[in-house]
């Protein structure tokens, strides 16, 4: 194997592929990158057995060939050469890979490529699902967030994907809350208006998926035929693939509020700020954030308010109030407070609605009028 690229192009391809390193494994070929010269390109490739990353380098191939070298070497000194060009010549015997630039060389032992894992392909899955990278980024932002991080509960650590109706649904829970985002799709792998089987993807995949993909472009969402896999494909040089959860997500439509009492739309940035200020407190209180919402006066002399009081036991308390419309009578709950300032850290619009019904059960918040996403969140009980 002997090909010389761009050190910017190398360095941004072992940056991505290294999302997928292993870095606890038992198995010394998981914190490997497998390089192979093919097909006037290089491939750059690493998993954890759980996530996979390909990525294409452009190259000038001047020998066809494979072999593994470790991650964190490999990067670290492509990171420290000149934007120049990059040789990179597997010597005759052994898999010692040579790395040089006009000014330096260092040689890397590596292992064979054969012990390499196999990265699954979705060469004959499902018609692939299209989505802009804008889109599915958002989409990850605003509900991965909510899956939960305890292994204990499998399904739990997962974001359902669900299609229908030419639409892309994500949804993720943790038992205390609850995110769900929609899309329609540029393109509905051929499944028409007929839902397809759901898939629940980890939600740590997703988070890795957003870190690596490019600004811009459409990512193809790929089942692999034995529907164990999902593979992202986005433009010609990038690829991700990922084992899917086995169980069952619960029906997340069921927990959804059917009604409200109490209807709140409150300026994001202040109540984000206010409830920011309250963790600060709430943290050695048990999270615990108190919402007043007052409706104010009929008569317009006093517009409604809504209220963040939190208090730390030993060293003091904080409370904020803010301007905002109010329907509907008014109620006091408690919240989780890390809970809020999740969901509202990802909203981007000006204004966001709280849907409220008893200080017993779930409130709701959306963003603005946006009707693809709806947050649940479970109130919080206190015996003080």
């Amino acid at each position: 194997m002997k090909l010389t690229c761009k050190q910017q192009d190398l360095a941004r391809g072992l940056s991505t592929v290294s999302h997928a390193v292993s870095t606890r494994s038992t198995l010394p070929i998981l914190s490997n990158i497998l390089l192979a010269a093919e097909n006037g390109r290089l491939r750059l490739s690493a998993t954890n057995l759980e996530i996979g990353i390909t990525c294409w380098v452009p190259a000038n191939i001047q020998e066809e060939g494979s072999t593994t070298s470790p991650s964190r070497l490999l990067t670290d000194f492509v990171n420290t050469l000149p934007p120049t060009e990059v040789t990179l010549a597997l010597q005759p015997s052994g898999q010692s890979l040579k790395v040089s630039d006009q000014r330096s060389q260092a040689t890397i032992r590596g292992m064979e490529p054969g012990e390499f894992p196999a990265i699954p392909t979705a060469d004959g899955g499902q018609p692939p699902l299209t989505v802009s990278v804008g889109e599915l980024r958002a989409m990850i932002a605003e509900v991965a967030f909510a899956a939960a991080t305890d292994d204990a509960r499998p399904v739990f650590t997962g974001v359902l994907a669900r299609v229908s109706g030419g639409r892309l649904t994500f949804a993720a829970a943790d038992s205390f809350r609850l995110a769900v985002r929609s899309t329609a799709l540029e393109e509905s792998g051929g499944q028409g208006d007929a839902p397809v089987n759901d898939m629940l993807i980890p939600a740590r995949t997703l988070m890795e998926l957003a870190k690596v993909m490019p600004g811009e472009g459409t990512v193809y969402i790929v089942v692999t035929p034995n529907r164990n896999q999902v593979l992202f494909r986005i433009g010609d040089d990038l690829e991700l693939v990922s084992t899917l959860i086995a169980g069952q997500f619960p029906n997340y439509e069921a927990i959804l509020p059917k009604g409200h009492t109490t209807y709140v739309s409150i300026d994001t940035e202040s109540i984000r700020q206010a409830a920011k200020q309250a963790s600060i407190f709430a943290r050695d209180s048990a999270n615990i954030v108190r919402l007043k919402v007052d409706p104010g006066e009929n008569d317009g002399l006093k517009p409604g308010a809504v209220t963040l009081a939190a208090t730390a036991e030993e060293s003091g308390d904080t409370t904020t109030t803010l301007s905002a419309t109010v329907d509907g009578p008014g109620m006091e709950i408690i919240f989780n407070v890390k809970y809020l300032t999740d969901v509202l850290s990802v909203v981007s619009v000006a204004e966001v609605k709280l849907e409220l019904n008893t200080p017993q059960q779930p409130g709701v918040i959306r963003p603005g009028n946006d009707s693809d996403y709806v947050y649940v969140i479970m109130p919080m009980h206190s015996t003080r």
